[in-house]
């Protein structure tokens, strides 16, 4: 078993440093270091403590592209080898599940570790800036080494339950979001019962709480940027990421062989209710409209009917979800419904906003994957039409979310409210760009790469939009000043330029 693990290993490192995708990955993350490092200087002269800050936006920083990288990186360890029918092969070479599991996964986390690691004699810059001591440094690696574990173990997980990477990266992706989610609720709710005694302080629910709470690496940063901050940095989110990571490990490996039974195909499949009688008939996608290209794209990529309506009852429920959290943060308070609508115009624009980029990733990926672009081509319509039509299907599935976006802002005194204060100066139009671009990233990015390209649109986005901020400090403009405008246009035209070049990678692929 050892030699095969070896085998897999080294093939992993070999490949992983041949691939410009890799080393495009961290130059990126150096270039927002030194962001970072720009943007305190840049507001250096309003505030003190300039280490503690540039050690915060460090460690931000990379918990965000821990958890980007995680998801379009450790959720196809196994599922590629399903879809590329490999695994078999691998068996009858006598390497055993353990083996493909150490192997598949060893190489991918030693690469992201490094990444962590090769960070850490920077940020003790921090610490002769000022604002920063040493066991803040070593408490806040330590949590993000176990979140690193966490995310290898939980991805390897998903991809050894799915049968492809996207189901992996979707199982993934709500997974975070519920653990998240989870605890944060965990300690709003242990504040709200405790400051009112609805609960003792020696419960044995405020316990499991604290436990939930404490076990997310996002809730645990704000511990450790505490000024006075000296506890030990084996905390209680290093030992629960780590011994979940562990728990997923396991997992993987004794459903490693149900999981693994049979391959993956590459047909799309029309999903459970093609056959529906009664009323389930108007979820089955039927016969081709009058343009078939948007007709498969919005049954087989974006859900068809069905997900129309899961998507009404979610953002419907959204409001609810935020209704709750507001009456959390007031602590008693009078109710304002501007906040609740402010803040569930907040949580839709970034929902539907990550919703396009990953059906925009997966529109040409399917194609590409399948080797049917070449087909596509050859028939009596031009690029564009096809190119276009395909997108126009998969988006309007995704209707929804504008909609109650749209009523939610325009429908109510206070929802217009915020929108007005959004729009009113160019700041506003600013951000709305920057929202555009990540889908519009996530499209030809799906054309180039493998794997990621969602994840990498979201990280291009953010790295666009804390970099211009940063410049906009450093040069000391307001929000009404030309230069505003001057990179919402820049922004416009990176966007419009995606679409060249989607159209002209197609045309590349189809000629292949």
């Amino acid at each position: 078993m050892l030699r095969g693990v070896l085998a897999l290993l080294e093939r992993s490192l070999r490949v992983d440093a041949r691939s410009w995708q890799a080393h495009l990955a961290r130059l990126g993350l150096m270039v927002a270091i030194y962001i970072s490092l720009s943007y305190v200087f840049a507001r250096g002269f309003m505030f003190g403590a300039p280490g503690l800050r540039f050690f915060r936006a460090i460690v931000w920083l990379n918990v965000t592209f821990m958890t980007l990288l995680g998801v379009g990186f450790f959720s196809t360890a196994i599922s590629e080898e399903k879809e590329e029918d490999t695994l078999g092969l691998m068996q009858m070479a006598g390497i055993s599940p353990l083996g493909i599991l150490l192997g598949k996964i060893g190489g991918r986390l030693s690469q992201a570790l490094l990444l962590i690691l090769v960070q850490y004699p920077f940020t003790l810059l921090c610490v002769t800036l000022g604002g920063v001591s040493t066991a803040q440094v070593q408490s806040a690696y330590v949590g993000l080494v176990s979140y690193m574990l966490l995310l290898a173990g939980f991805g390897l997980l998903c991809s050894t339950v799915a049968s492809r990477g996207r189901t992996a990266s979707a199982l993934m992706t709500l997974g975070l979001l519920a653990h998240l989610a989870v605890a944060y609720l965990s300690g709003a709710l242990l504040l709200y019962l405790t400051r009112y005694g609805y609960v003792s302080l020696n419960s044995h629910w405020v316990s499991l709480s604290e436990w939930i709470s404490d076990s997310c690496v996002y809730l645990q940063i704000n511990l450790i940027m505490v000024s006075n901050f000296g506890a030990s940095p084996w905390s209680r989110q290093a030992v629960s990421n780590l011994t979940t990571g562990a728990v997923c490990f396991v997992a993987s490996w004794a459903l490693f062989g149900v999981c693994t039974r049979h391959p993956a195909t590459e047909a799309v499949s029309r999903g459970m209710l093609t056959r529906g009688r009664g009323l389930f008939r108007w979820f089955t996608p039927g016969r081709p409209q009058a343009n078939p290209f948007a007709w498969k794209d919005f049954h087989f990529i974006s859900g068809g009917v069905g997900m129309v309506l899961g998507r009404i009852v979610f953002y419907g429920s959204l409001f609810v979800v935020s209704w709750l959290l507001t009456e959390l943060w007031r602590g008693g308070g009078p109710l304002s419904w501007r906040s609740v609508l402010g803040l569930y115009l907040v949580l839709t624009l970034f929902l539907v906003t990550f919703e396009a980029a990953l059906v925009a990733s997966r529109v040409l990926h399917d194609e590409v994957r399948g080797q049917t672009l070449a087909a596509l081509v050859m028939l009596p319509e031009s690029v564009p039409f096809v190119i276009y039509s395909k997108f126009f299907g998969a988006l309007l599935a995704l209707l929804p979310g504008p909609l109650f976006l749209i009523a939610a802002g325009t429908l109510s005194e206070s929802g217009r409210h915020n929108v007005n204060d959004f729009f009113d100066r160019a700041a506003g139009w600013f951000f709305l760009a920057q929202f555009l671009l990540v889908p519009h990233l996530a499209a030809p990015l799906a054309l180039m790469l493998r794997w990621g390209a969602m994840p990498l649109a979201i990280g291009g986005g953010i790295a666009s939009l804390f970099g211009w901020i940063t410049f906009f400090q450093a040069t000391r403009v307001g929000p009404d000043d030309g230069v505003v405008w001057f990179a919402t246009l820049f922004t416009l035209a990176v966007c419009t330029a995606c679409h060249f070049v989607v159209i002209h990678r197609v045309t590349r692929l189809a000629e292949r």
